[in-house]
């Protein structure tokens, strides 16, 4: 019933911020040897934890080699917690960069989660990347996309795009930023439907390109970025859609639809959750191959599959991170054929995996 009541609560808000304990051992289980997660030395989970409850955000380390979990590792390395509501982490060369999203800071540390600095913001980040030497942010209240200098660790820009920004990514020269409108989702203004275009060398808004009501989740393929609408959660339904990069024009993805997704070596890997009008959830694991345009579901290979609540892409394997909303949760490792490579028992809506390679 907590799930149900909190994405109806979340969809008020139009994604305002958005299970297993370890065993006795700390480590993590799976079908097959953790260490064949080839390339990488260790991951880290992002554990949002509950929302205004800044004690239970947390960062799970993850040896590979040893297939040790440490839990708490950011107060383990630094005597203080992460804050209210890590909602976005990125790993980029010698430093991680974590949205914190409750404080409106980013926490910048190294790569063994020692904090270098915390880079206030102002406003609240959502969600971050990093491109050519420089990391960027979107600020949901303020409307605007902050780049940050990886060498100074200072903000040196920002660009007002549309309202209230999730996700962004980089395509060519340009950065594509989902506008969600989200805070008005339930006003007369109404949620916002457009991708903001920015060029990175002038670093201003191009133009916005129109799209389904409420887009949330922006992915980068090399001609393009695909784009999750999460529509008004009743009257306007959730898509799927491409935005080409060269024509700049969106249309709607017909053979599939997901609300949450990762791109890895030409094909997509999501799933689609909807609900009914009594917030009862059915969910849909989908693959899309973008060469033959076929669909595979589920693309996962097992006969439990994990109620999943996102997807990343971890240096090529397939990550989803299982939440129940109360308890501590778990990452499931795949590779590309969608057969379990390992698990890892994390902390509180565990969020985001990022790898170090």
């Amino acid at each position: 019933m907590r799930k149900k009541f909190e994405i109806a609560f979340f969809a008020l808000l139009s994604s305002l911020f958005v299970a297993c304990s370890p065993d006795d051992s700390g480590v993590g289980g799976g079908s097959s040897d953790p260490s064949s997660l080839s390339g990488v030395k260790f991951c880290y989970v992002l554990n949002s934890g509950e929302w205004k409850n800044s004690s239970t955000s947390s960062l799970t380390k993850y040896d590979v080699a040893t297939g040790l979990v440490e839990q708490g590792y950011f107060e383990q390395q630094n005597g203080r917690k992460l804050g209210n509501l890590p909602n976005d982490i990125v790993a980029y060369g010698s430093k991680m960069y974590i949205a914190v999203s409750g404080e409106s800071t980013i926490e910048v540390t190294d790569l063994d989660a020692r904090s270098v600095k915390q880079i206030n913001c102002a406003d609240q980040p959502r969600y971050i990347m990093a491109h050519n030497g420089k990391v960027y942010a979107t600020l949901y209240n303020e409307g605007c996309v902050a780049r940050i200098d990886t060498a100074t660790l200072e903000i040196e820009a920002k660009v007002k795009v549309g309202r209230n920004p999730e996700q962004l990514a980089v395509v060519g020269n340009k950065l594509y930023v989902a506008n969600s409108g989200g805070m008005d989702l339930y006003t007369e203004v109404g949620a916002d439907n457009t991708v903001s275009v920015v060029d990175l060398a002038t670093f201003e808004e191009e133009k916005k390109i129109d799209v389904v009501l409420n887009p949330t989740v922006v992915v980068p393929v090399s001609n393009g970025v695909f784009v999750v609408s999460v529509g008004d959660y009743g009257a306007v339904a959730a898509a799927l859609q491409f935005v080409d990069a060269a024509t700049g024009v969106a249309s709607v993805v017909e053979r599939v639809n997901m609300t949450e997704l990762c791109y890895s070596s030409g094909v997509l890997y999501g799933f689609l959750s909807q609900y009914d009008a009594m917030w009862n959830e059915t969910i849909t694991y989908y693959s899309y191959h973008l060469d033959s345009e076929a669909v595979v579901s589920p693309w996962v290979n097992e006969d439990n599959l994990p109620v999943p609540y996102k997807v990343c892409n971890l240096a090529g394997y397939i990550a989803v991170t299982s939440s129940d909303h109360i308890n501590d949760g778990d990452v499931y490792i795949y590779d590309t054929d969608g057969l379990l490579v390992t698990e890892i028992a994390a902390g509180l809506e565990p969020i985001k995996i990022v790898a170090v390679e």
